[in-house]
């Protein structure tokens, strides 16, 4: 079965692998693991700023207000964010919200909500302050059926987080990308964030973070493998398409995530269960070998030697060679040199995967040419 890895970068591929990208200031732009869905009808607030995001983008807000430990937020930003209309009759203080198939009803100093004739009570009266009608956090995200997620402001968190979200819209509660909103709330600048890496520009510098928290300098280094050491990330390549950066999911997936960085464009390239162990270019491709140290999901149906391709705003990764062979590693762990031109790859390699004896194995050993497109090799020396 061919497998095909497609990464998609949303919001029309704002971060181009061989163009310019402006310093992200929206969910959209700085977060590459949602999807438009995923923000689609979620406002995001702070009680301790006046920015807000709407659908993934900044924009200025209404500040929310915490009074009497009830946590309180403007009407009309939040309606009118939800796409609703919002009617305020000054007579009688009364308003009126129609949203989809609903219609929202309350009055100034009054308790009472209506939904389509339905009434309720909510902890405290809608009220105005600083010239905006508040009511309770709670109401107004149940009269929206929307799911509300308070997280308050904590020693590692400087800013309380409001979302107000689609019931089914869990992706904007991952961890990162709620740190990712923070950092924006703090003014950074954003040049990269997916849910493995964040990658902020300050004082003309980038910076890398694994936990959102710490940031350390992100610059190419070169490496120097250490027999006595084992690195899984945190290592550098350069090759003729430039630096590629290897990080290691440890503390979330376990994963070897690749990615290319020119500059200030940084673009995932691909993302394996097994350990990414060596990367080579040749023309437009990238090349690479996964390592059989915690072994290779569906390996009869796949190999550990990948190509992956750029189009049109998005990275491709697929296996090369034919399913259930291993390249570039024998038996023992020992690595060997491969070569890429016109013909393709050559390395050694061997059949993995299958029952077979220890001499059925052996007899596939030998040095093969592996096609730059397709699954298939010729075997060059056995």
């Amino acid at each position: 079965m061919k497998v095909k890895i497609i990464l998609t970068f949303f919001m029309f591929t704002l971060f181009l692998a061989f163009g310019y990208t402006a310093h992200a200031e929206n969910l959209y732009d700085s977060y590459k693991d949602l999807t438009e869905n995923d923000l689609k009808n979620s406002i995001i607030l702070s009680p301790e700023s006046s920015m807000a995001f709407i659908n993934g983008q900044k924009v200025s807000a209404v500040q929310p207000i915490v009074k009497e430990g009830k946590t309180l937020v403007p009407l009309r930003f939040i309606s009118e964010g939800f796409g609703a209309k919002v009617e305020y009759h000054t007579k009688s203080q009364a308003i009126t919200i129609k949203h989809a198939n609903k219609t929202i009803s309350l009055k100034i100093g009054n308790n009472t909500i209506s939904i389509n004739g339905e009434s309720s009570k909510m902890d405290v009266t809608a009220s105005i302050y600083n010239n905006a009608t508040y009511i309770p956090l709670r109401d107004i995200g149940e009269a929206f059926n929307k799911k509300v997620v308070y997280l308050k402001k904590t020693e590692f968190q400087p800013y309380s987080l409001i979302i107000i979200r689609d019931m089914n819209a869990t992706a904007i509660e991952n961890s990162n990308v709620i740190r990712a909103a923070e950092l924006l709330y703090k003014g950074k600048s954003i040049v990269y964030s997916d849910r493995f890496m964040a990658v902020i520009k300050e004082n003309g510098q980038l910076f890398l973070s694994n936990n959102f928290y710490n940031f350390e300098p992100f610059v190419y280094q070169e490496w120097i493998e250490d027999k006595n050491t084992v690195r899984l990330g945190d290592i550098w390549f350069n090759t003729d398409m430039g630096h590629f950066y290897l990080d290691y999911a440890y503390n979330t997936t376990r994963e070897s995530i690749l990615y290319r960085v020119d500059g200030e464009v940084i673009t995932r390239v691909a993302i394996e269960k097994a350990p990414i162990k060596a990367v080579k270019t040749y023309l437009n491709d990238v090349y690479y070998l996964t390592r059989y140290e915690r072994g290779l999901l569906d390996a009869h149906e796949t190999t550990n030697l990948k190509s992956a391709t750029f189009n049109n705003g998005q990275w491709f990764s697929d296996y090369l060679g034919k399913p259930g062979y291993y390249y570039g590693f024998d038996t023992l762990g020992k690595a060997y040199d491969w070569q890429i031109n016109d013909n393709g790859i050559t390395t050694f390699g061997y059949l993995r995967s299958g029952d077979l004896s220890s001499d059925e194995r052996k007899k596939t050993f030998g040095y093969y040419t592996i096609e730059l497109k397709g699954q298939d090799h010729e075997l060059v020396t056995p």
